[in-house]
């Protein structure tokens, strides 16, 4: 029987870890001779070779030894922002649930990152410098931000629907302490992006009486960011040929990890974790909890097919709707700028981040919390 117990590797697992750790100086070298002849598949030689070696390690490791290598969500949040000279703030929620505060709590406008990771692996540095580079740029505008990152329980030790019990409570704890609906806008790359759509298919159609959030809404939500969102939780390689060779992941990698997520999901259950599922006017109601929906995709990810098929489902919907493909753009491609450096020179950024900015900020209309 499988283990229910997060990172639980032997000794024998990570002795093999430490061999595929070994083999990525190797994957480097290959790719970077490889791409000198052929040329890098997306935004030069330095890109392309450390996506190769994600890639590589992600291949060839288990769930469990991806755990292990990655650690816990709390751990990455404190060392960032021990590095960043930030104080860490960190709300206790429910079970191993927590709002996760980027620089001092702000309750006026807030942005709600639920973080990527297939449900299985915990929050990323890249990913908290993104979202603290975003808060300074809207600073900038005078538009003063609240960060706070959604820290849910992951694979085995919970399955669905723990994550979206979890996400009501946090969105309910926001409310209860005052943020109005109109000055709330929640993020979500990869699986955070699925877990949005999940409480979205909550919201419209209830999954669990016992599931809810008791604030009242004062209006929808000011707005919804999907990034690259896991839609189609897929098992079949057909799936994944667009991009394979690209990408963060290959196609054996989702698979794996698709097939972990979706086994303990019942059949009738799979449109709130597999969006892509959900009968054809599942969201067309999505107007009455969102004012404003951006989705994203990368033009060379694995995802780009899903997420292009998907986006026709929410643009039947009358909220507010726009979808954009970057070009040559990876799987979550606005982080990776953020890779090697917390604070990336302007230049130096994709096209997605002035324009998800620009977006954060038209979608925050301040109300004063009593009304």
């Amino acid at each position: 029987m499988a283990s229910r117990k997060y990172a639980d590797v032997s000794w024998f697992d990570v002795c093999q870890v430490f061999l595929i750790c070994l083999g990525i100086p190797f994957v480097i070298a290959w790719n970077f001779i490889k791409f000198l002849f052929i040329g890098p598949p997306v935004k030069g030689m330095q890109f392309g070779v450390a996506i190769a070696a994600i890639r590589f390690l992600c291949s060839r490791s288990s769930i469990p030894q991806l755990q292990y290598v990655n650690g816990t969500t709390l751990p990455v949040y404190k060392a960032w922002a021990k590095k960043n000279k930030l104080p860490v703030v960190v709300e206790e929620l429910v079970s191993d649930a927590r709002l996760l505060w980027i620089g001092p709590k702000q309750t006026e406008r807030v942005i709600l990152y639920f973080h990527g990771g297939a449900y299985l692996a915990p929050l990323q540095e890249y990913s908290v410098s993104f979202w603290r580079y975003v808060q300074l740029e809207l600073q900038k505008r005078n538009c003063e931000v609240g960060v706070a990152i959604f820290s849910y329980s992951l694979f085995p030790e919970a399955s669905f629907p723990t994550q979206l019990r979890q996400a009501t409570i946090a969105v309910d704890h926001l409310l209860a302490q005052g943020v109005h609906p109109s000055n709330l806008q929640i993020v979500g790359d990869s699986a955070g992006g699925n877990l949005v759509l999940e409480l979205i298919s909550h919201l419209l159609h209830p999954h669990d009486p016992s599931i809810k959030i008791r604030t009242p809404f004062k209006s929808p939500i000011s707005g919804v960011y999907l990034m690259s969102p896991w839609v189609h939780i897929q098992t079949n390689e057909a799936a994944y040929l667009t991009n394979r060779n690209s990408d963060l992941f290959d196609a054996p990698c989702i698979i794996k990890w698709s097939r972990a997520i979706k086994d303990d999901v019942p059949i009738n259950r799979l449109p709130y974790i597999e969006p892509s599922s959900a009968p054809i006017s599942w969201f067309d109601d999505i107007h009455t909890v969102v004012n404003r929906i951006l989705l994203t995709a990368g033009d060379a990810e694995i995802f780009k097919d899903d997420i292009t098929h998907f986006s026709k489902v929410l643009a039947r919907g009358k909220a507010n709707f726009k979808f954009v493909v970057q070009e040559r753009g990876i799987h979550d491609d606005p982080f990776f700028d953020f890779l090697s450096s917390a604070t990336p020179p302007a230049e130096k950024l994709g096209t997605l981040t002035p324009l998800i900015i620009d977006w954060l900020e038209s979608g925050f209309n301040l109300v004063d919390s009593d009304i």
